[in-house]
C-alpha cells in the first residue's frame, strides 16, 4: 500500500491514472445508457441491443493488429489524448444520431467510437512503463487491475444509475466530458520524447 502512495507522488503517473479512470468512465457509462435506451425505446426489436453489443465488441477484432503498431511508431502521448478527444466528438455525434433516430448512423458511430477507444490503452500502458521503474510499475499495474475490476463489477450499475437519473442524452454528455478530461490529463503530462517516441520521429 505504501508503494502505491509513493507512485502517486509522481505527477505524470497521477495524471495518467486519472486519465485512465475518466476514459473508462466514458467508455462504460454511455454504452450502458444506449443499451437501456434501445431496450426501452425499441422493446419490440430487442436485436438492436445485440447489435449495440456487437458494435462495442467487433472493433477489437478489426483494429487489434494496429493498436500496438501505432503505440510503437507514433507519439504515444498524442495517440492517447487524440483517441479520447475523437471519442468525445463522436459522443456528441451519437447524441445527434439518437435524436434523429436513424439507427444505422447510431450503430456506425458506436462502432467508430469503440474502435478509437481501443488505441488508448496500449499507448497509455507504454507511457506508464516508461515513466516508472520496475517496482513502481508492479504497484501501478496492480492498482490499474483493481480499477478495471471495479469497473467490471459496478460499471454497468453506474451506467444504469446515470441513465435513469439523467437520461440517455445526459449520460452521453457525461461520456463526452469524461473523454475530454482524460485527454487533458494526458496532454498535461510531461513525458520525455524518448518515451513518447521510442523509435524516433
Amino acid at each position: 500500500m505504501f508503494q502505491v502512495f509513493q507512485v502517486f507522488k509522481k505527477k505524470n503517473y497521477r495524471f495518467l491514472y486519472f486519465a485512465t479512470l475518466t476514459s473508462q468512465m466514458g467508455s462504460v457509462i454511455g454504452m450502458t445508457a444506449v443499451m437501456f435506451y434501445l431496450l426501452a425505446r425499441f422493446s419490440e426489436q430487442p436485436y438492436y441491443a445485440t447489435i449495440t453489443e456487437l458494435m462495442y465488441s467487433l472493433p477489437t477484432l478489426v483494429v487489434f493488429f494496429l493498436v500496438g503498431v501505432v503505440a510503437d511508431k507514433m507519439d504515444r502521448q498524442k495517440v492517447a489524448s487524440y483517441s479520447d478527444w475523437l471519442s468525445a466528438i463522436l459522443s456528441i455525434i451519437l447524441i445527434v444520431s439518437i435524436y434523429i433516430g436513424w439507427m444505422p448512423l447510431v450503430f456506425i458511430v458506436l462502432f467508430l467510437r469503440s474502435a478509437i477507444t481501443k488505441f488508448f490503452a496500449p499507448a497509455e500502458i507504454a507511457i506508464v512503463q516508461g515513466i516508472l521503474n520496475k517496482d513502481e510499475y508492479a504497484s501501478a499495474a496492480g492498482l490499474n487491475q483493481m480499477t478495471n475490476s471495479i469497473f467490471n463489477l459496478f460499471g454497468g450499475a453506474i451506467g444504469a444509475f446515470i441513465y435513469w437519473t439523467f437520461g440517455v442524452y445526459g449520460a452521453i454528455v457525461i461520456d463526452a466530458i469524461s473523454f475530454t478530461l482524460s485527454g487533458l490529463f494526458i496532454k498535461y503530462c510531461s513525458i520525455p520524447e524518448e518515451i513518447r517516441l521510442p523509435n524516433g520521429k
